[in-house]
Order: C-alpha cells, then structure tokens, then sequence
C-alpha cells in the first residue's frame, strides 16, 4: 500500500545568486542530458530506530530542510541567459509511505529508492525526494534522492549524519551548527578572495596545459561498440591489502598509491611518458568547508611524469604533483574555458583532457595483515575472491571525457570502476585496465616486501 505525507517547511532566509564554481561544473552536464538526467541522483536508505513515531520521521524531514538551505533551493535561466539559484522562504515537500511486511521493508525500501532516483528533478523543483517504508504501523527505513546540483559525495555524507542525529532524537532541541552554503559560497567567490583564489588556480592550470599531451590515445581507433561507453567494476581486497602496505612502506596515502598505479597502467596502454588526469577534488580542507552544503566539487589537471621512473620514484613525483593539483581545484569555470582555448591557441595544437579520476580511498582498517615478508600464495588467495562486474554502457557521457576512473573503499576491499570511450578503448580493454591496477599493485607489494 502507498500513502503520501506532506512535510511544510520554512526556512530562516530567502535569496537568489549566481550559481557556484561547483555547482556551474555540474550544470554543464546538466544541460547536455537534459532532460534525462536522472544519473544524477544520489540515493541513500537510512534506518529508523526503533520506537520513533512516522510523525518524528516528518519532523526530521522538516528540520532537515530548514536547516539544510542547498535541498531546498530551485534553479532557473535568468534574463541574461546564465543559470541562477533561488533559496525559497519555505514550502513543502511530498513524502511517499510504503508499507511493507518486516522481513520485505529494507529490499521495498531500496525498490522505492531505485523508484525515486530513476526520475529526472524538474530545476524548478526542490533537489530533494524522500520516502518512508513502514512495516507493522511504524518506519522502518528512511529513503533520501537528492540532486547532485545540490549535493555532492561529502555533504551528502553531512547531510545523513544530521538526519540519523535527528531521528536518534526526536523532538530535541538542538543548536543548529553553523554552516556556509551555496548562497554564501557565491558571494565569497564573485568576491575579491574568490577572483584571487581563481587567478591562482588559472596560473596552475595554464603550466600544465602547456605540457599536457594533445592526445592521450594517439593511434588508438578500435571498432566503436553500442553502446559507445562501456564501463566495469572490480572489488578487490587484494587491492585493498596491497594499497594499505604500500602506501605503509612508501609513506605516502592511499589516493596517493592508487593514483600512482593508475599512471602507470595509464602509460603503459597510451605509450605516452607523461600521463593526464583531472583529478576530482572535495575541496573541504577546513573545519568550515568541510561542514559547508552544497558541491563544492572541482576538478584540476595531475600531471604525472613516468619517463625513466620506477614505481617508487612514480609515487614520489605522484604526491608532489596531487599536492598541486589539490590546490587548484578552486576555480571560475568559464575564466578556465577562456584558458583552455589560449593555451590551444599558443601551442598550435588540441590539450587531451578526457581522463577523469575520483579517489576517495582513505586507510582501512579491520584488514587481514600480510606476512612479512609478503607470501605470494596468500595474495593470490586473496585475488581469488575478486568481484568483477560488467555494467550496462551508456550511449553519451559528459562532454570530451573519454576515461573516467573512480575508485572508493568497502568494508574490506577497494572498489573501482571505468568508463571508457570504445572510440579510443573497447569494453574488453576496459576491463584489462581495472585488473592490471590489481596485478600491478600485488606486484610491487610481493618486490618491496621482499
């Protein structure tokens, strides 16, 4: 059976601004898919403790939107053309109510989340959907949508703690944290310290374009395949393991040591001894960052310089450039476009800047430790247990990105994924570069354990 809820809401201020960087660096793939943008959505199911009421369920809904100004916030084309926000003084949400038989409400409630994600947000609507799964008159799980305009990985990982803090407290007065949020950011960066942090970030930029390689797949052309982007996904604890002892021996972090083997593996399919990645940057270094709403998400050219290298050497010239590239992943896209298109201009030739990766591996713990020195027979076990999987490929994917690498912990192992562009690498050679990261990773544990 399904029900609706209304949740009214009303918020402590009302405004209107240009969109952030972040959030202008999400809108350009917004517009490419729009209408049907719907990979954009972020869900999360969230568990309802026990002897909270339906109506302590709206009620955190409620407190969550009054508080959390990026979910409740509506976008539009202004007069001039650009894309601009609108933070309402209030309104109301709808929330949908399944009920569900007790051993059947955390599969019913990931089908309603599945439901809720699969369906596109009007930009004049609120960026955020919610559902509640009862079993037996009470909530069982909570489902969350929210548009990645108005999220991104941290704050939704924010956001969710606020929402637990609340429903473990229903009806407790609480002092609101404070927090910036979109409409702040966009103040801050149309103002004199965001054009100086812009300007930095440009002088970075243009010193990699300058050296960057005009075609990372040069002479690569195989057989274009339907659908044209082909994406794989590997779950290795034998990553896992070997990423955490490397990154131990080598002393450097774990995004270090996964980006590290990525540039190789990278080089060694392209030839080319110089590798390019945008590299995705949270962009929350501070307390205050950290805590702020909204996506503050940018990414920044990672220059990797393999000639003459062995892996240790790679990693070292790894940091040091991650160092940078973090640094200047605060910038106006449109002053970046206008970079882009100069630095072309002078060098009389393209700038390859197709290859994405997100890393958000930090160090794990609960692992199986490694014989010292490492046991060969005890890696491969652990490869054993490798989870491959071959996704659905997609027809189009953001503009001019070819290869997008992510990678990100599970409980005991590293997941990673790759889309690729079947213009420049089929699907097969897709699934070769996720398991020669794995290979290369075991092996240079098994060399410098030894």
């Amino acid at each position: 059976m399904t029900m609706q809820h209304s949740v009214r809401f009303s918020g402590q201020r009302t405004g209107d601004a240009p969109l952030t960087w972040g959030q202008q660096w999400l809108w350009e793939e917004v517009e490419k898919f729009a209408p049907h943008h719907e990979h954009l959505n972020l869900s999360e199911v969230v568990d309802v403790p026990e002897g909270v009421s339906l109506p302590d369920v709206l009620t955190a809904l409620q407190r969550l939107l009054e508080q959390w100004e990026s979910v409740r916030t509506t976008y539009s084309v202004g007069p001039s053309g650009e894309p601009q926000q609108h933070v309402p003084s209030g309104g109301t949400l709808d929330v949908v109510e399944r009920t569900a038989r007790a051993e059947e409400a955390r599969s019913a409630a990931h089908a309603l989340a599945a439901a809720l994600r699969s369906v596109p947000f009007p930009l004049d609507g609120f960026p955020i959907r919610a559902g509640v799964v009862t079993s037996e008159g009470c909530p069982r799980h909570l489902v969350i949508v929210i548009f990645h305009l108005a999220t991104d990985g941290w704050d939704l990982r924010n956001l969710l703690a606020e929402i637990k803090q609340l429903l473990a407290a229903p009806g407790e007065e609480r002092t609101v944290a404070a927090r910036i949020h979109p409409l702040d950011q966009s103040e801050c960066q149309r103002g004199p310290e965001g054009r100086a942090v812009s300007e930095r970030s440009l002088t970075y930029w243009k010193k990699q374009l300058l050296n960057a390689p005009a075609d990372m797949f040069s002479g690569r052309a195989p057989v274009p395949e339907s659908p044209r982007f082909q994406e794989s996904y590997v779950e290795s604890e034998a990553l896992a393991v070997a990423i955490r002892d490397l990154s131990r021996h080598l002393k450097a972090s774990p995004t270090v040591i996964f980006l590290a083997l990525a540039s190789v593996c990278l080089g060694r399919l392209t030839g080319e001894p110089r590798v390019l990645l945008l590299l995705g940057c949270h962009n929350r270094f501070s307390p205050s960052k950290r805590a702020a709403t909204g996506p503050l998400y940018q990414d920044a050219p990672l220059t990797v310089d393999l000639a003459g290298a062995d892996f240790q050497a790679v990693v070292r010239r790894t940091w040091r450039a991650s160092l940078s590239a973090y640094s200047a992943a605060k910038w106006d896209p449109r002053l970046v476009e206008a970079a882009v298109q100069e630095v072309v201009r002078e060098r009389g030739q393209s700038v390859d800047l197709s290859c994405n990766a997100i890393v958000m591996l930090e160090p794990h713990t609960g692992l199986p430790p490694s014989p010292s020195p490492a046991d060969a027979g005890f890696v491969e076990a652990l490869r054993s247990r490798t989870r491959k999987l071959k996704m659905p490929g997609t027809a189009q994917d953001r503009t001019g990105r070819r290869f997008f690498l992510r990678a990100q912990n599970t409980s005991r192992a590293v997941l990673t994924s790759l889309r690729t562009d079947t213009t420049v690498l089929s699907g097969e050679d897709c699934a070769q570069f996720l398991d020669d990261v794995e290979e290369l990773a075991v092996r240079e544990l098994l060399t410098i354990s030894r």
